[in-house]
């Protein structure tokens, strides 16, 4: 009997599991497993005043799941990233949730088509995430006069090592992809790489990056890399599954 190939995927590790992805995946032919990358670790205390004038930016399911410990307000528009951060949003019970897919920049342009007239209104933008971000959303919109606070809720520190449940997979050739979610988690992943596995290791493995910017992070001709044109962790499974159509598992 053909022994089912492994997904990996390498995500952060923070005091809520994001099952999303895991979830999309279990209808394809593998075995869906997750490791950390990173490890996030709660960095503001203090109680964050929101009224429903304000408008939050958040682009990370771990700065929704903060700003929910630091905050009562629900009834505030919130501008959130992808769908799992929309559903935890909504699971934690806010109210006026704007989902935007893509990066970043999605955000910024939805938040600008939406609030042209933004900077004459008495409340707040306010933007809630993690200590380093790879694109300074905050910075953007105070160059477009917008009147920002920033509150840094989280790090996320790396990883340096791979479980060893993972190397002993590799070696027996029973991981067919590697998914990568972020810029500093795919520069962790290929830093330890360069430790701990070589070239034959992984070639033949497919690495399913959510965009460009965190694919150019693996830096090896070798290796064979897919993205989506659109930043989008839906089209990862879209990735895999007509890979899967033409190839086989």
């Amino acid at each position: 009997m053909k022994t089912k190939k492994n997904i990996i995927i390498f995500r952060a590790k923070g005091p809520l599991e994001n099952t999303y992805l895991i979830d999309k995946l279990k209808n394809l032919n593998y075995i869906v497993k997750s490791y950390p990358i990173l490890k996030i670790k709660k960095t503001y205390h203090k109680k964050i005043k929101i009224t429903s004038n304000d408008i939050i930016l958040t682009t990370s399911f771990y700065g929704i799941y903060y700003l929910s410990k630091l905050t009562d307000d629900r009834n505030f528009y919130l501008y959130s990233l992808g769908k799992s951060s929309s559903l935890l949003a909504k699971n934690l019970g806010f109210k006026n949730i704007i989902e935007c897919s893509g990066d970043s920049v999605s955000i910024l342009n939805n938040f600008i088509s939406n609030n042209k007239f933004y900077k004459v209104n008495k409340g707040n933008i306010i933007y809630a995430g993690a200590k380093e971000i790879s694109f300074n959303l905050p910075k953007r919109l105070i160059e477009l006069g917008y009147n920002v606070k920033r509150y840094k809720l989280y790090s996320a520190e790396t990883i340096n090592n791979f479980n060893s449940n993972f190397i002993n997979l590799v070696k027996r050739r029973e991981v067919l992809w590697i998914i990568l979610l972020s810029s500093k988690g795919a520069k962790t992943f290929y830093t330890n790489c360069k430790k701990l596995l070589n070239k034959e290791d992984l070639s033949n493995i497919n690495f399913a990056c959510i965009s460009n910017k965190v694919a150019k992070n693996l830096n090896k001709k070798y290796l064979k890399i897919f993205y989506p044109k659109i930043p989008n962790i839906n089209y990862i499974e879209k990735i895999i599954s007509n890979y899967e159509k033409k190839y086989g598992t």
